[in-house]
């Protein structure tokens, strides 16, 4: 699993899903006139979802999240890497040859999951890139960088924000900004995903696959 220097390593995680509509959020911020909201945020009185997947690029402190209202899935997730590839990291890595991935062993990214092995061998082949990933182990994702790199700091630029609408959204998380530099480029990605998918679990086998031969399950690469 050796990766070239100029290559990048990004974290990866969906952030605390959200309801959209005029209902209370925990926190505070700033306002003229007092505003008023539900005071339960009950799916019902929702209109709609947040779902904000991040990426963060550990070498140049910088965050990258797409804003989804359908599902956290392996396409959704897949999508998400392919647009920061081919609109900022190709950019950034000119001369990168692979993409080292850390990430929770839960949710969509899940090691468990062969939907997102059979998406990262299509984006793979797609792309031209090799993919090396690391599941940080179950109940260890704290220590995933891209929670207290970048989802500490978007949850403060959140707080207390009634999130009436998409742009809204948008527009909170783009102010995301620390001392140290971090900034985070944000885009919306309204498609519909479907749920369930299925994959033959014979994709683990697919010989572009290549499992660590100590920890096969938690780390593999994955070629073109």
């Amino acid at each position: 699993l050796i990766m070239s220097i100029k290559s990048p390593v990004i974290s990866i995680d969906c952030k605390k899903k959200e309801r959209l509509g005029n209902l209370y959020r925990e926190g505070k911020c700033y306002s003229q006139a007092p505003i008023k909201v539900f005071d339960h945020d009950y799916d019902y009185l929702s209109e709609g979802k947040v779902i904000p997947h991040g990426i963060y690029d550990l070498q140049t402190n910088k965050g990258y999240i797409s804003i989804g209202n359908s599902a956290e899935t392996a396409d959704f997730v897949i999508d998400n890497l392919r647009w920061w590839w081919t609109e900022h990291g190709m950019h950034l890595y000119p001369d990168a040859t692979n993409i080292y991935i850390l990430c929770d062993a839960g949710g969509a990214n899940s090691y468990r999951h062969h939907i997102f092995k059979d998406r990262l061998l299509k984006l793979a082949q797609e792309l031209g890139m090799s993919f090396i990933i690391s599941h940080y182990p179950p109940y260890t994702s704290k220590w995933n960088p891209i929670e207290h790199r970048l989802f500490c700091h978007v949850h403060h630029a959140m707080s207390g924000v009634v999130f009436s609408d998409y742009q809204t959204v948008k527009e909170r998380i783009e102010a995301t900004s620390t001392k140290t530099g971090l900034t985070v480029v944000v885009r919306l990605n309204l498609q519909d995903y479907q749920k369930g998918i299925k994959v033959d679990k014979t994709i683990k086998e697919d010989r572009r696959i290549q499992y660590h031969p100590k920890i096969p399950d938690l780390n593999y690469r994955i070629n073109p």
